[in-house]
């Protein structure tokens, strides 16, 4: 069997083979007599036609077709091992020639990554810091907490809790129901401009109508901009009334004596937080690093098939956030599925190059996952829903759940072994029985080590 190979820019392969004589004269044979037994031919029994009658009787075309596919059949696989290709999926049989017999493949590679001298990469590690605005700001949250609050029978003032039922229509649909709860009127805590000025003066029992504009910016997407004619029923009024920020209000928030402990506590808290969040921004800071430093090679198909699986996700995301299904939300949009599948593409690109570098990474470093671990993440999600949750333990015990808990971890220490590697402490000893970081494992979760 002769075969030709031809690199294309894709990060694919054309190959052809040329197919030997009695090679196609038995996939002739054999196709004759398959179509021979799926048509009913005059004066034959069924499996029993002669080749030229087969073919008068299906058409050239139809038989070459079927030619191609039996031929594929019979030497693809043989012919891939041959020239040495590891196809990332499926061929496509672009052409089929005669005289003599050959079958031209486009074949999508496997994805290839070089990560260069990805140890010589360095990033400084953040470094956290807690100003006294921000511990300030954190008291104020806990005056606001722990605020008076007692009914009043009077017009609602500025700083007033108000409990009432608003209802939003715009163009004749209702696009907004707020049903009774705390408001309080603050500008700066209400979203909706100009509803705080509406109630402020209202008291309980009061109606009023009122025309309102969503600012661009608003949070449902779907109603940024628009114009609301809104009602708005006051069913309560409340005055609020803060607490001096003293040892008392320390001592009522917590286990502490005084407002001193009640700051150190209140640092130390806002210390973690802004540490956890600078981790896993520096995660992602390296990642992309060491991805913008490789060369990365895929096929079309394999960023098609990422593309398909980030559409999937946004069409769950639509229908759990709006609440409606994707393609009535389509029609509000003015869209068509292609236009966001394009839109998601850029993305979707980004998180697959991201991936393939991570896997890559795993396999340079001799990263893994052992058994024991697996058991002992499946140990940690059970303590978190209670350990006699035996349902959830069979759910998580499931090959395809294990192979997720796999993957995170995988990822986790991935993510781990390459922010060791930018600030210059690797730790090559670390690979295979650490536990996953808590600083990267939601940037962990974003990516597939094992996509492709």
């Amino acid at each position: 069997m002769d075969l030709q190979v031809e690199h294309l820019d894709t990060h694919e392969v054309r190959l052809t083979i040329t197919v030997p004589d009695d090679v196609v004269a038995r996939a002739q044979r054999d196709v004759a007599r398959k179509l021979s037994k799926d048509f009913r031919i005059p004066g034959f029994r069924p499996g029993n036609a002669p080749l030229n009658v087969v073919m008068a009787t299906v058409g050239p075309e139809a038989f070459a077709s079927e030619l191609a596919n039996e031929l594929a059949a019979k030497v693809y696989s043989q012919a891939i091992d041959e020239a040495g290709i590891e196809p990332y999926g499926p061929g496509q049989l672009e052409d089929l020639k005669r005289e003599p017999t050959r079958l031209i493949v486009r074949i999508p590679l496997e994805p290839v990554v070089d990560l260069k001298d990805y140890r010589s990469i360095r990033l400084p590690a953040p470094v956290v810091t807690v100003t006294d605005e921000e511990i300030e700001t954190q008291l104020q949250y806990l005056r606001e907490d722990n605020a008076v609050v007692e009914m009043v029978e009077r017009p609602a003032q500025a700083g007033d809790v108000v409990e009432a039922v608003i209802v939003g229509v715009s163009e004749g649909k209702e696009v907004l129901r707020i049903l009774p709860r705390p408001l309080v009127l603050d500008h700066e805590r209400v979203a909706i401009p100009g509803l705080v000025d509406a109630l402020i003066g209202m008291s309980a029992g009061e109606h009023k109508d009122q025309t309102l504009t969503l600012p661009d910016d608003f949070d449902e997407e779907r109603l940024r901009g628009r114009t609301l004619d809104v009602s708005i029923d006051v069913q309560r009024v409340s005055s609020r009334v803060l607490p001096e920020i003293n040892d008392e209000l320390a001592q009522a928030v917590g286990p502490f004596d005084s407002l001193v402990q009640l700051r150190d506590d209140l640092r130390r808290r806002i210390l973690e937080r802004k540490q956890r969040q600078a981790d896993q921004q520096y995660a992602g800071q390296v990642l992309d690093t060491f991805t913008n430093l490789s060369t990365i090679s895929y096929p079309p198909a394999f960023i098609e098939e990422r593309l398909s699986d980030a559409l999937v996700e946004f069409k769950e995301d639509v229908r759990r956030s709006e609440g409606m299904p994707f393609e009535e939300w389509l029609n509000i949009q003015n869209k068509t599925e292609d236009e966001i599948r394009e839109e998601l593409r850029p993305n979707a690109e980004a998180r697959a190059r991201r991936g393939l570098v991570m896997r890559e990474i795993a396999r340079a470093e001799k990263l893994d996952v052992s058994d024991l671990e697996i058991a002992a993440e499946v140990e940690r999600e059970l303590r978190l829903f209670g350990n006699d949750n035996s349902r959830l333990r069979r759910m998580l015990q499931r090959e395809e759940n294990r192979r997720s808990i796999q993957n995170n971890i995988l990822s986790s220490k991935v993510l781990r072994r390459m922010t060791q590697i930018a600030q210059g402490v690797v730790d090559d000893q670390a690979g295979a029985s650490q536990p996953a970081a808590e600083a990267v494992s939601e940037q962990a979760a974003q990516e597939n080590l094992t996509s492709g």
